[in-house]
């Protein structure tokens, strides 16, 4: 992907070079600039951190308001840079089935769509910004608006940057930074048509015919457009938010969607979201990854089919300390799968376990989707939410594990040899620092030692001096590198947030979660029929959508119905099912980025990926089911540690 203005038609070569130069220096400044602020970030709260448990020192009132002041501007500015480099969540299948002129028409309208909103936000969002200038924070009294101004600035910036690139790259495929994407093909075609069907009938049945053509329709409709359209789902929400106020019998101002993402991004707890984030790159480019690897090969190398279950149990390890199984793709996947092509095993099977194994990252502490989803589910206990995912995580890698023996017997894979005693001493000794990684941030929330973010940051310091000063792998150099790839994630997350908090608003506006669940019950009031139903919704979801937005939408609408008399579910126990479904998405067609991520590194096609996961998917669905109807898996340790801790 060409990141430079250079290429771009009309102006003279010298005029060109001018302008690429000036695009250049303006983007470098806007990284260092928001990497500048991430460094900031972790500095505060480890500053307040020490000042709590060192003695002599004062704990500082003002190290969160300003953090969180920080960490808005970080994620406006940020995802302006996401706009340049084209790396927000799209989902663009449908215009990849298009022929390619019209294909350019669509790139030119989702890019028309990008810099609108920009627009919007910079408007709106000075009017926002100077109306809460007489507000202040608490602690610090600094002015409310001054967090705000991010949104006006960032907007500029995304509207500059939707501009130029209407200019320069409308033949750009959306996905193509998110790796290896599915081409154009009929059964892709007919797979689209399908899902389409299912979804749009689903909706017309559990809201009714009439409410689809009101501003219930607008608001659903413009998203699935714009989605359809290739317009990043950030956008598509914030577009599809500001479509359904004016379709309102009494309309609304536009000033309320810029209001709503401005309340969704004001809460403290979403701090920890940039340290988890962090702290998984800052493994992967330490050298902790490597080292769990090995750790792995100790542990299982020696059964049959010894580096498939390495891969799974990497995977536990490496998920349990950074969360991410995108980044446990790329982490574990280029140093596993081709080591297991090396050693005979199929290149589709070498990418179908890495794949599939990375879900764990999603369950097994600690988990930035499981802040999201406490956020979203209005404040449920993140402690809770990560000692639930322990039990589930490792359901899923004795699954994936057993999978893995009984078709490495089939196919004849090998089994590793076992290493020297001294050796293995070894490889355990090294994983011990990584590990910890993992144990200081849920430990110290589990017990009460930390709040979530406080836990996070001293994660993140952990990993950085493990990094550094154990393994010595990571030079400035690579910390750059991963603090700059951590700021483009926290960007492109903290906006998704933002934008499916309006939405998830005037869909409450709107009673869509209360008419959605009258609908679902009134299908039955059979609690595994209604388990069933919902875990085969968030799986079709799941595999045409991103998780994070998913997140936010559902949860409002899903939780009073599985919290109801009739289900009776817990909202911990909701919140761990919700990511077990979700993270299945990652690992499907058309949408599933860890597949897309796997098929780069493995250099193989998305159809041959998917024929190796088919045997690989019903161990994750039977995980999934014995999670859904066995409570005790996912509550079991959340009770244990409560009357541990005398809660």
């Amino acid at each position: 992907m060409n990141d430079s203005l250079g290429d771009a038609k009309g102006p003279p070569a010298p005029s060109r070079a001018v302008l690429a130069r000036l695009d250049g220096a303006l983007a470098a400044a806007l990284r260092a600039v928001t990497v500048g602020l991430l460094a900031s970030i972790v500095a505060i709260v480890t500053w307040q951190v020490a000042t709590r448990y060192v003695p002599g020192l004062a704990v500082p009132r003002w190290t969160e308001e300003v953090a969180l002041i920080l960490m808005v501007w970080l994620s406006l500015v940020g995802s302006a840079l996401a706009v340049r480099r084209a790396e927000h969540l799209a989902m663009d299948l449908v215009v990849r089935q298009l022929p390619p002129a019209l294909q350019r028409l669509a790139f030119w309208a989702v890019w028309l769509a990008v810099a609108g909103f920009g627009v919007y936000l910079t408007i709106f969002g000075a009017e926002l910004a100077s109306r809460t200038m007489s507000q202040t924070f608490s602690a610090t009294k600094l002015p409310i608006g001054l967090m705000y101004w991010a949104i006006p600035a960032g907007g500029a910036f995304m509207a500059l940057y939707g501009v130029t690139n209407l200019v320069r790259r409308p033949e750009v495929h959306l996905g193509e930074a998110q790796g290896a994407a599915p081409t154009r093909n009929p059964v892709m075609r007919i797979a689209v048509a399908v899902l389409a069907l299912v979804v749009g009938a689903g909706a017309a049945a559990l809201l009714g015919p009439d409410a689809l053509f009101g501003p219930v329709g607008v608001l659903l409709g413009t998203f699935v457009l714009a989605l359809a359209a290739g317009v990043p789902i950030a956008f598509a929400l914030g577009l599809a938010a500001l479509a359904a106020i004016f379709a309102l019998d009494r309309p609304l101002p536009p000033l309320i969607v810029a209001q709503r993402m401005a309340n969704g991004v004001n809460a403290t707890p979403l701090l920890a979201i940039p340290f988890f984030i962090l702290a998984g790159q800052l493994m992967s480019a330490g050298g902790i990854a490597q080292r769990l690897v090995d750790f792995a090969r100790v542990l299982v190398g020696p059964i049959r089919g010894g580096l498939a279950m390495v891969n799974v149990v990497a995977s536990m390890l490496f998920g349990g300390a950074s969360g991410s199984a995108v980044g446990d793709v790329s982490a574990n996947g280029s140093i596993l799968i081709p080591m297991m092509k090396r050693k005979g095993y199929d290149a589709d099977f070498s990418v179908g376990i890495t794949v599939a194994s990375s879900t764990q990252g999603l369950i097994i502490p600690p988990s930035h989707n499981a802040v999201i989803y406490s956020l979203a589910a209005g404040g449920v206990s993140i402690g809770a939410l990560f000692l639930g995912g322990y039990l589930p995580g490792l359901l899923i890698g004795v699954m994936l594990m057993l999978a893995s023996f009984v078709i490495a017997l089939r196919r004849g894979y090998p089994s590793e040899p076992r290493p020297p005693a001294r050796e293995g001493w070894r490889a355990t000794l090294q994983a011990i620092p990584g590990l910890s990684v993992g144990l200081v941030i849920v430990g110290g929330i589990a017990f009460g030692f930390f709040t979530a973010t406080e836990a996070a940051a001293i994660g993140t310091v952990v990993a950085l001096l493990v990094g550094a000063f154990v393994h010595r792998e990571l030079t400035w150099r690579t910390l750059w590198t991963a603090m700059l790839q951590a700021v483009r994630t926290i960007s492109v997350v903290v906006l998704l947030i933002a934008t499916a908090s309006a939405f998830a608003w005037l869909m409450a506006y709107l009673r869509i979660p209360s008419t959605l669940a009258e609908g679902l019950l009134g299908l039955t009031d059979d609690r595994i029929l209604l388990l069933l139903t919902i875990n085969l919704m968030l799986i079709v979801l799941g595999a045409i959508m991103d998780m994070a937005p998913l997140i936010l939408i559902l949860t409002p609408v899903l939780l009073p119905i599985v919290t109801g008399p009739v289900i009776g579910m817990s909202e911990v126990h909701f919140g761990i099912m919700l990511l077990m479904n979700l993270g299945l998405g990652l690992t499907t067609p058309p949408v599933g980025t860890a597949l897309f991520v796997g098929c780069a590194i493995g250099d193989i096609r998305i159809e041959q990926a998917s024929r190796a996961m088919v045997v690989l998917w019903p161990a994750l669905l039977a995980a999934l089911l014995l999670v859904t109807f066995a409570p005790f898996m996912v509550e079991a340790l959340p009770n244990l540690v409560a009357r541990l801790s005398g809660g």
